[in-house]
């Protein structure tokens, strides 16, 4: 089941705004349960950061509505229990929905037990995907063996059923919970109650009071940030998912811990220190305060930092932002599977970036070519091949497995090339979408508020000429995106945040994103072109997508349409455009991408009042330069380690 991104359930009673400020609260013991605000109630979890034998799961939180109660966070089975037990000691409200803060067992593995007594089970888009995908295999481990938790044995595991992106509102007036997604902290999935008219804060694991720390699948930039808007939020009291109750300063302790930690390991790397020498010089002397542990002693915190400035981990920003995801290919386990040793790169890569891959891959040995020419020389026992993504290259590479290609594009001849072959083709679509949306918007913006037509007339008596155009808005009006695949969604979302509607074709159909209204096929183009006030063209270029828009799609769109090519030139039938244009069929088009491409000088496109042309201006820039690096780094790990490769061509 899932919901729109707010949910409200409406009634006239309401509750006074008040909460025990956490310094008047006294020493709290194991499994005690304490009162904090009117109807909301803190179950003390037992928890000692230098014995986890002592570990009765995460604290739990719920809160009394008119008719009903929400737990947050499931606990493992046993606990769970324990929390149904003292739930009813403190009211006989059916438990109507259980909270999952992430989707570690000690937050989620109690869900069967809420799920007998008929509750709904709440959680974060990532957080309900991973116990989805990995839960089952997770859940099993976690039961099996002498150290397996006999509570989890006997149960099973049930995964959300209640799920959103951003933000989930339950609101009776007698209590409000929004359950806030603020990024990638502890884990991807990571989600909080907030408990706005009480001014409390439940965090689970993006925020502890203690060392309590898990670094594993948490990416801590991320989660600084995460943090940071939090701070935002006038919070009086933290429940956190361990430790005990605090005040708002906690968000800032957990933050600085953090920062310092990757200051120190990022100068320690700088400084040419090996992992195992900067262990022990990670100095917080304050966190030991804090948290009663040396933070030399994290090892396991220590190193995944260490990984992360390193790149020995998935950047999980190119899976959560730009939608990149590994592909079909070749692993460890499969047969004849052998330990690449000879990858091909580029001669201009810098002397870090090359550090960077000799990390990852010690034993692989990497040998630089200036052109294709050189690369095709070099390339006869090479595993890889990074950049050069071309016929003639690949055919010389007779031992050749992975092919990295450079953009989003596949060269001419290559697809026929490797069809004959048992190679792997990666490109690196996705990284592209920020800056290629910020251009769709840039040509859209240009057409919609005359800035094509509004120029300033240089000696003039007066600056501006007259001009009898009207800029339009962008709010309310629909936009068709074609291909939502990573510069689609991004167009998508800044669509979403100009208070547009967006429809969305795509011919694979992902999952719809909360920022699309409705997803079709792109066999629906024809069905939906008369309902758009702009088509935005994202999709890659088939024998399928080729010539996608022509003289009927021109015609079925709105005479105040507009149409904006992010995508390639040959999607456009140019000639029909062209007639489109001239004959104000359509309102205007803004064009990073043409056929033939560059156009020549005196092309109609150049001089039709109607037209914006930029010079495929949507692939450059820095940022996207440093993404597409760290995609290729991290295929580079992926490859030598038999994992599977990210932005895997599909040959087919």
């Amino acid at each position: 089941m899932r919901l729109a991104p707010v949910l409200v359930l409406w009634s006239l009673l309401s509750v006074a705004p008040t909460v025990t400020a956490a310094d008047d609260l006294p020493k709290m013991k194991f499994g005690e349960v304490r009162e904090v605000a009117p109807g909301v109630f803190f179950r003390f979890s037992a928890i000692d950061p230098n014995d986890f034998s002592i570990f009765g799961g995460s604290n739990n939180i719920w809160v009394v509505f008119r008719d009903y109660v929400v737990v947050i966070d499931a606990n493992f089975p046993k606990e769970a229990r324990d929390v149904v037990a003292a739930v009813k000691k403190t009211t006989d409200k059916p438990i109507r929905y259980v909270f999952d803060t992430h989707h570690h067992g000690d937050h989620a593995y109690g869900n069967a037990v809420f799920a007998k007594l008929g509750a709904g089970i709440i959680a974060q888009a990532n957080c309900a995907r991973l116990l989805r995908v990995n839960g089952p295999k997770e859940f099993a481990e976690a039961g099996r063996g002498p150290m397996g938790r006999k509570d989890i044995r006997d149960s099973t595991l049930e995964v959300p059923n209640v799920v959103f992106d951003d933000k989930l509102v339950l609101d009776d007036g007698t209590q409000r919970v929004e359950f806030r997604y603020f990024g990638h902290a502890h884990t991807s999935g990571d989600a909080c109650a907030w408990l706005p008219k009480h001014g409390i804060l439940c965090t689970g694991d993006a925020c502890v009071n203690g060392g309590y720390n898990y670094t594993g699948h948490s990416d801590t930039a991320s989660w600084i940030r995460a943090l940071e808007r939090m701070q935002q939020l006038d919070i009086k009291l933290i429940c956190p998912g361990h430790g005990p109750l605090v005040g708002k300063e906690l968000l800032g302790k957990q933050k600085r811990y953090f920062v310092e930690l990757r200051r120190q390991v990022r100068k320690a790397i700088d400084d040419g220190k090996a992992l195992d020498d900067i262990v022990p010089t990670i100095d917080m002397p304050w966190y030991k305060e804090w948290t009663g542990v040396e933070a030399k002693t994290r090892k396991e915190n220590i190193e995944h930092v260490h990984a992360e400035l390193t790149g020995r981990v998935v950047p999980w920003d190119l899976v959560e932002d730009f939608d990149i995801y590994e592909g079909s290919s070749p692993t460890k386990d499969s047969p004849g599977w052998q330990k690449p040793k000879r990858i091909v790169i580029s001669a201009g890569l810098s002397r870090g970036r090359l550090a960077e891959l000799k990390g990852i891959a010690p034993d692989v040995e990497f040998v630089p070519a200036r052109d294709v020419a050189e690369a095709a020389k070099v390339a006869g026992e090479a595993d890889a091949v990074l950049g050069f993504a071309t016929p003639e290259v690949v055919k010389a590479a007779k031992s050749v497995r992975w092919v990295q290609a450079g953009s989003g594009g596949v060269a001419e001849g290559l697809a026929e090339e490797l069809a004959r072959r048992s190679v792997v083709l990666t490109d690196s679509r996705g990284v592209d979408g920020p800056n290629e949306a910020d251009q769709a918007f840039a040509l859209l913006l240009a057409l919609t508020r005359g800035v094509h037509a509004t120029r300033p007339v240089p000696g003039a008596k007066e600056l501006w000429h007259k001009t009898t155009f009207k800029p339009q808005e962008l709010h309310k009006k629909t936009m068709l995106v074609v291909g939502l695949g990573g510069t689609g969604l991004q167009i998508a979302r800044r669509a979403h945040a100009f208070g547009m509607r967006v429809l969305a074709l795509d011919a694979r159909a992902p999952e719809r994103p909360d920022c699309v209204f409705a997803l079709h096929p792109l066999t629906k183009l024809m069905d939906l072109l008369p309902a758009a006030d702009v088509v935005v063209l994202a999709c890659p270029l088939t024998e399928q997508t080729r010539g996608l828009v022509g003289r009927k799609q021109l015609q079925a769109m709105k005479k105040r349409a507009y149409l904006i090519n992010i995508g390639r030139g040959g999607l456009v039938d140019t000639g029909a455009l062209v007639g489109a244009l001239a004959g104000e069929q359509i309102a205007g088009a803004g064009l990073d991408r043409t056929d033939p491409d560059p156009l020549p000088a005196d092309h109609p496109l150049l001089k039709a009042p109607n037209a914006v042309v930029t010079p495929q201006l949507g692939g450059r820039s820095s940022e996207a330069g440093e993404r597409r690096w760290r995609l290729f780094r991290e295929n580079v790990r992926r490859f030598v380690n038999g994992e599977r490769l990210l932005c895997v061509v599909d040959k087919g």
